[in-house]
């Protein structure tokens, strides 16, 4: 029986919404098909994110006529002046109350004008029947429903880019919060009509009455747009009991909506060392540290915290932040003005899974709200974080938050907008830590976890799912769907990191081939290993048939392009401090030529280490690999591909050799042409690639898997007529499979025995890595010359051309040297393949010192 699909829909990009992913894992963990859909950029339009597939929509384009607005209603031109006037006068934005009478002298103007124009208009340009008045009511009406359609134009924008795509996905039940329940009751109606029945879920984060905004469009539309919504909603889940007595009382819903709070995955898998806010701060490890980490306005109220430190002498104060912004500045100017400048400290946003590690390193967690919109009953993430970094808290005098520190014993309260209330309370807790930490029981943090509140989410997605599709679930453990986001999060911290607001950090950008996705796992395995260094990978696009996953993606036309450029200048020098160069390519665009060499004066100029990496065929002399290889490809000179490859090495390899800095190769054969070269090894998921069933074990006939090449530079022709013979003589079973995605080609791989690999160039590469992570037999050609250069022994059974049916028909022969075989190469991929070796050479060229555990 099929699955139900759920559908979790969201008003953003998918990438850095926690709160989803995680309602997403635990109806994978029901035994739901889950898909995420989101609206937005940044990110491909489709892929995984967390373990869970995804789309991504934008507006559709309106033929002829301007960009579908993408935000509320923009703010009226009297704000704006008024802002803009703030801003250049005091660094800030006008606080709530002056927001507040802007709003009503435009409501008072507004009035005022409509007035006029009912006098001056001509009465018959007015005249409507009173049965007309009552159908549709006059606009400044008092008793007629806020239009949120025209204050939040964004929202049918939102619905028009995903409704059709979700309704094409047929799904069971869509969850969802605010801004898209007008889509997912659309698409409620879609299914209807073709007899089916979906279920619509409310996730209701937050209490939309109280938003914390400035800007009517947005205080008075979601209201409304809720009120319009809720009939036609089928269950509701919220934060916090006080808003879900709310919910329950406005519209009169049959039950309270039961709690999904923000609570972070109390139990995510074991990763390199952990990136805490210290690995930021030049401080001791016992210097008081408060850490605050969210959203920052005027309406959080961290100036206070910052006022209030010139009162807390030798404590230090975190600052979490996406970007610079008129408020960060706003910050900077009081920390001077109240000579604490050197004790307050912008950091980056942490990854989204991550936050809770990241706060760990602080002493304690602040936060000041100030009572604005929904404060009062905020239920943050950053509270839950909080908890689960078991770190004491000083909170506002917010009544949530209030309630929950209090009662817990767990930290402080403070009055709102008084620094001098909040160095009494910090000085309370300072003075006293080891009291709070002690209420921060394992108890109390597990309470503070995902896992506790797991049932409530897939519970009322039960409930209203069509019961006859219940018996297609098939369940598993939360616990086993989460390897993923480990490495989504290492992914994200380059892009949470790029503002110059931050200190600077160890910062290498590599690129632009993108070989193998080599460059992403290179920079995945960095950032695990030394947390203080950021690495990001980047490609300049290509058409090809196999593409691999890139932090950064950059078209031709970018790439040429003199704006482009600058900008990618600007960020290089502001905040890069290493590059590492593949294939010889350069990294500037077009800017300098299209060669590293043209742009090496540039690096050297403005204090860039560069590195170069090379791969293979880039760096390859045909014919000295023709001279040490009996069996090499490259015999003939004149054939073309040949000529070619010959032609390209020797242009590039004698500024190559007189390059003054680091080469380094990812195989040890390109040691032949570079000899003063560095190992920097391939990097391969061997988590994910690890499977428990050992060669040879099923008894059948041996799976033989070979990936065969376009080209005959791996002597792919040769396994080819060797494997296909053997398994016409009903000795092996053989799968030679091309044009494989990166999924196809590991369920094959696995399923296989023996993989053989290249058989012609003298070493080993990427698949023979996999496989062995996979413990499978690998066969292929490795020479002695290259055996020698590594100091372990290689566990690829060496075959030739000559040689290959032999060995095919030994290994196949003895399924217990093909077990110690294949376990002999999942260590060996261990050790030298899964990213610490490959990342202590790269924090090596960048002289960064290995991390205490």
């Amino acid at each position: 029986m099929q699955r139900p699909h759920a559908v979790i829909a969201l008003p953003n990009n998918i990438e850095i919404d926690a709160r989803a992913q995680r309602n997403a894992l635990a109806l994978v963990a029901a035994g739901y098909r889950v898909t995420m859909v989101g609206f937005g950029t940044g990110i491909p339009n489709e892929g995984v994110i967390a373990g869970v597939p995804y789309v991504l929509c934008q507006a559709k384009p309106k033929s002829g006529g301007p960009a579908p607005a993408t935000g509320p209603k923009p703010p009226s031109i009297l704000y704006r002046i008024v802002r803009k006037l703030f801003h250049l006068a005091l660094r800030r934005r006008p606080p709530q109350k002056v927001a507040k009478a802007i709003a009503r002298v435009e409501e008072t103007a507004g009035a005022v004008v409509k007035q006029a124009n009912r006098r001056l208009v001509r009465p018959a340009q007015g005249l409507v029947t009173k049965t007309a008045q009552k159908v549709n009511p006059p606009k400044d009406d008092p008793n007629a429903p806020f239009d949120w359609r025209a204050a939040l134009p964004h929202v049918p924008v939102m619905t028009e880019a995903l409704r059709d795509v979700i309704a094409g996905l047929e799904p069971d039940v869509i969850v969802t919060d605010v801004h898209l329940l007008p889509m997912g009751a659309e698409v409620a109606d879609i299914q209807r009509a073709k007899g089916k029945q979906m279920g619509l879920l409310y996730d209701a984060r937050e209490y939309v009455y109280g938003l914390a905004s400035d800007d009517p469009n947005i205080t008075k539309g979601f209201p409304a747009l809720e009120t319009e919504a809720m009939p036609k909603v089928d269950a509701t889940v919220t934060v916090c009991q006080p808003i879900a007595e709310f919910l329950a009382e406005q519209y009169h819903l049959d039950e309270v909506p039961p709690l999904v709070p923000n609570a972070p995955i109390g139990n995510l898998p074991e990763t390199g060392k952990t990136l805490t806010i210290r690995d930021f701060l030049h401080i001791d490890d016992d210097t008081p540290l408060l850490v605050y980490a969210g959203g920052l306005s005027y309406h959080r109220g961290v100036h206070d915290a910052v006022v209030a430190l010139k009162d807390l002498p030798g404590v230090h104060l975190a600052i979490g932040a996406r970007r610079e912004s008129s408020y960060t500045d706003e910050l900077e100017a009081i920390a001077t003005t109240h000579g604490v400048r050197d004790r307050v400290h912008f950091v980056p946003f942490a990854p989204t899974h991550e936050v809770d590690e990241y706060l760990s390193s602080g002493t304690a967690a602040i936060m000041p709200f100030l009572p604005v919109g929904n404060h009062n009953w905020a239920a943050p993430n950053k509270y839950f974080e909080s908890v689960q970094a078991r770190l004491p808290i000083l909170t506002s005098n917010m009544d949530w938050l209030s309630e929950r520190v209090t009662t817990l014993g767990i930290g402080e309260v403070f009055k709102h907008s008084n620094p001098p209330s909040i160095v009494e309370a910090a000085t309370k807790l300072l003075n006293n830590l080891e009291h709070y930490r002690a209420n921060l029981t394992d108890e109390v943090v597990a309470e503070h976890t995902f896992e506790h509140f797991e049932h409530v989410i897939v519970d009322v997605a039960k409930r209203i799912t069509d019961p006859a599709l219940l018996p297609g679930l098939q369940p598993t453990k939360l616990h086993d769907n989460l390897t993923a986001i480990r490495s989504d999060m290492l992914r994200q911290r380059a892009t949470l990191a790029d503002s110059k607001l931050f200190e600077p950090r160890p910062w290498i950008r590599i690129g632009c081939a993108n070989t193998g996705g080599l460059p992403q796992l290179w920079a995945k395995s960095l950032m695990r290993e030394y947390p203080e260094a950021i690495a990001e990978s980047v490609w300049r696009h290509r058409e090809q048939s196999l593409t691999f996953p890139v932090d950064e993606v950059i078209t031709y036309g970018q790439w040429v392009s003199p704006a482009w450029q600058k900008q990618l200048q600007a960020k290089l020098e502001d905040r890069v401090t290493h590059v590492l160069t593949e294939s010889g390519r350069s990294v500037i665009g077009a800017k300098y030529g299209a060669h590293f060499y043209d742009e090496v004066a540039w690096f050297a100029r403005k204090g860039i280490r560069q590195g170069l990496v090379f791969h293979g065929s880039d760096i390859r002399n045909p014919r000295i690999h023709a001279s040490l290889e009996p069996d090499s490809p490259f015999k003939d000179p004149t054939e073309e591909l040949t000529a070619i490859l010959q032609r390209q090495v020797e242009d590039l390899t004698p500024h190559v050799l007189s390059f003054d800095g680091p080469v380094f190769v990812t195989t040890n054969d390109l040691l032949d042409y570079l000899p003063q070269a560095t190992w920097l090894p391939v990097v391969v998921d061997t988590d994910e690639w690890q499977t428990s069933t050992a060669p040879l074990a099923h008894g059948g006939k041996p799976v033989v898997f070979h990936v065969p090449s376009r080209r005959s530079i791996k002597g792919s022709e040769d396994v080819d007529a060797v494997c296909r013979q053997l398994e016409a003589e009903g000795h092996i079973v053989y799968r030679g499979l091309g044009e494989l995605t990166r999924d196809e080609m590991r369920r094959e791989m696995l399923a296989a025995d023996i993989v053989v690999d290249q058989i012609r160039l003298g070493d080993y590469g990427i698949t023979a890595v996999e496989a062995m992570s996979g413990s499978r037999v690998v066969v292929g050609h490795v020479a002695d010359r290259v055996r020698q250069r590594i100091k372990d022994e290689v566990p690829v059974v060496e075959a030739t051309s000559q040689t290959l049916r032999d060995v095919l028909l030994q290994v196949a022969a003895d399924p217990a040297r093909a077990a110690v075989l294949g376990n002999q190469g999942r260590e060996y991929a261990t050790r030298w393949h899964d990213g610490r070796h490959s990342a202590d050479v790269l924090a090596d060229f960048m002289g960064l010192s290995k991390p205490v555990r």
